[in-house]
């Protein structure tokens, strides 16, 4: 390609600009002209009397209709998002909406300007400049598709605005508007028969379709009414038209201001509302149309200017490429000493991971929140490193960070960040040294165990890759449709043959059938096992799991493990706190009020019969709105209601569920041949 080839690009574009920008004078300047006999009169002084004669009272409310406008304004960058799948933490997005759409609408030239201002407010989420100019342009064209709809709803209803301003038969605008309206829905209709998915510019958007035309229209309304009102108010009431016809002229000027591309749309939106409402007096209309664009306009662009100044950069900790995190995540998770590392492999979460530490963090995405699953996986020294880095993060795109479930280790280094620390309720831990089922002090445990083995009971140990997968689905699938709601995730397994293959199972069976499993984790260095999946079939004979568990402890023994973690008994031990807060009191509360319901009672007596030690499990937040913030988050997580389908930045880095065989070695099944005691 040959230089002049090179320099032809930066050359077309500049012309088109220039060919833009001069068009967008024109077509102002022709506006202006066609009302100049309005203005043959106007005088400074007629002008000055019409400004001093609207009251503060009126500008004030003007300024309150501009604050709604706009807040509903940046909501645009929201739906935008949704449809470009890419995650942004709803704080930015409103910030990069408000910004973004200001500067547009002030300066003109909207996708440009607009893009600009977007860019700087997003870079620290990682959002490249062809998502920057797609985003921009759904904003657009989810601005003009409302406004669109809600013209022609309006038109519909009462076409007389639009016949008065172009000088047109009503009839004949009322069916122009209806006719607009069927081929709104024929369009709707007939984009079903498209793919979900378009390339535009290089990158995949899901298609526009009647939800999103809805959320549009409804944006619109909530923008552009407080926006006709701010103007409305400051004009005389007893000379103008209904509400809905006022409305429907004030989109009528702003349309056709912002197709121009003129900064306020200066020109055919003064044309459009001389022309519709011939009643105002030129100096009542000039001095109106000048208080509102200070009002409406004047305030936003300089909190729009602050917020361009004050955007973050990205954090410049260099941080692993996505391949290279999944080579660290597992030589990281074959050294640790955590077993809850392996909850990774459920593809649910995000990874940190830090390009100079040895240690990583998991977290998940949701109502403004990064939520770091547990501790961060990897040697204790470098977790102060770790949740530093990610609460950096975290703020340069817009979000806080929380810890969810952090455990009694890491305590002090959250209170050392500036968090509060909100206990969740207790974990219990066994030491598999000194576990003993003929001890005095487990003779109800011994006891339930019996119960199961009279009854027929025997217990199987697989390793990973030998479990019998659809005789557990079955069981699986009992328990789930005899419980209320669906399974949970995140913090816990669900069940997932790809994801419990790769784990130690323990299955009990009745006269060949089996009835009941359990699946663990076990930690890199072999020192911890965990229980995750409990799941039996109705019918099971009583102290099944309990012998499940009994065995599993002792599977533990026998291959070098140090702990037995018998997981969390949520909101347990929330009494025994020394200054309990609010919240540790509506949790008891809860605790001891819903057993009936949430048998938080009981899965705590049954953990309790092993006598493990118990520990606790905590939320770490920044404050009271962000601890709020973090247990919704989880809830939003935890019950799979925030998906992690939406593309983070080239900073949040989506941990994949691993595929593929197995990489350890696989053993014939050991069937348990454990004594109890008498």
């Amino acid at each position: 390609m040959s230089s002049s080839s090179i320099m032809s690009g930066p050359v077309v574009l500049g012309r088109s600009m220039l060919l833009r920008a001069a068009g967008a004078i024109l077509v102002g300047l022709v506006c202006l002209v066609l009302v100049r006999d309005r203005f043959a009169d106007l005088t400074i002084a007629d002008l000055a009397n019409a400004a001093a004669s609207i009251g503060l009272a009126s500008v004030a409310l003007a300024l309150g209709l501009g604050v709604v406008s706009h807040l509903a304004l940046s909501g645009y960058d929201i739906l935008a998002l949704s449809r470009l799948r890419r995650y942004v933490p709803w704080r930015r997005a409103l910030a990069g909406g408000f910004a973004g759409t200001v500067i547009a609408q002030v300066l003109g030239f909207g996708l440009v300007t607009g893009s600009l201002a977007r860019g700087r407010i997003y870079r620290a989420n990682g959002l490249r400049a062809v998502e920057i100019a797609t985003l921009s342009g759904f904003v657009t064209a989810g601005f003009f598709a409302g406004i669109g709809v809600s013209l022609v709803l309006l038109l519909c209803i009462d076409p007389s605005p639009a016949a008065r301003a172009f000088g047109a038969d009503a009839g004949l605008v009322r069916f122009a508007a209806l006719t607009a309206l069927v081929i709104i829905g024929a369009t709707i209709a007939g984009g079903r028969r498209m793919p979900e998915r378009l390339r535009i510019l290089s990158i995949e958007v899901r298609r526009p379709d009647a939800a999103w035309l809805c959320k549009a229209t409804g944006l619109a309304l909530a923008d552009t009414v407080p926006a006709a009102l701010c103007l409305a108010v400051l004009l005389p009431g007893e000379l103008l038209p209904s509400i809905p016809s006022f409305v429907a002229i004030y989109l009528m000027a702003l349309s056709l201001g912002h197709v121009a591309n003129l900064p306020g749309g200066v020109g055919p939106f003064e044309a459009i509302l001389l022309l519709a409402l011939p009643d105002i007096p030129i100096e009542v209309m000039t001095a109106g149309i000048l208080t509102y664009r200070a009002t409406y306009y004047g305030p936003p662009l300089l909190l729009a200017i602050v917020l361009l100044l004050r955007a973050r950069k990205a954090p410049g900790a260099e941080l692993l490429s996505p391949d290279a995190v999944v080579d660290h995540v597992q030589w990281t998770r074959d050294e640790a000493d955590q077993a809850e590392a392996a909850l990774i492999e459920l593809g649910d979460k995000h990874v940190y991971a830090p390009a100079d530490c040895q240690a990583f963090a998991m977290y998940g995405i949701g109502a403004g929140i990064w939520l770091m699953l547990g501790d961060p996986i990897g040697p204790v020294e470098e977790w102060p490193k770790v949740i530093r880095g990610l609460n950096e993060e975290a703020r340069a795109a817009g979000a806080r960070l929380a810890g969810y479930k952090t455990t009694e280790r890491s305590r002090e280094i959250w209170i050392a960040a500036g968090f509060r620390v909100q206990s969740l309720g207790e974990e219990g831990v066994l030491d598999v040294g000194g576990f003993d089922i003929a001890g005095r002090e487990r003779r109800e445990l011994r006891r339930k165990c019996r119960a199961a083995e009279k009854a027929g009971v025997t217990v199987e140990v697989f390793e990973p890759g030998c479990a019998p997968l659809g005789e557990m689905a079955g069981v699986a699938a009992a328990w789930c449709d005899a419980k209320d709601g669906p399974e949970l995730s995140f913090s816990m397994g669900h069940w997932d043959p790809q994801f419990n293959s790769r784990h130690v199972s323990v299955v009990a069976r009745l006269q060949g059938q089996l009835v009941a499993f359990i699946t663990l984790w076990t930690s890199g260095d072999g020192t911890e096992w965990m229980l995750d999946l409990m799941r039996n079939a109705p019918g099971a004979p009583s102290g099944t799991m309990h012998r499940l568990v009994a065995a599993a402890i002792d599977a533990a023994k026998e291959r070098g493990a140090e702990r037995f973690n018998l997981c969390a008994a949520p909101l347990s031990g929330l009494d025994r706190e020394g200054e309990k807060s609010l919240v540790s009191r509506i949790g008891h509360h809860f605790y001891e009020r819903y057993e009936a319901r949430h048998g938080l009672q009981g899965l705590r007596r049954f953990k309790e019969i092993y006598r493990p030690c118990w520990s606790m499990r905590s939320v770490a937040a920044e404050g009271p709105v962000a601890m709020v913030e973090a247990f919704w988050t989880a809830h939003l997580l935890v019950s799979r209601k925030s998906p992690l389908d939406i593309e983070g930045s080239n900073r949040m880095i989506a941990f994949p569920a691993p595929t593929g065989p197995l990489l350890v070695p696989v053993e014939p099944a050991v069937t348990s041949t454990a004594t109890l005691a008498a």
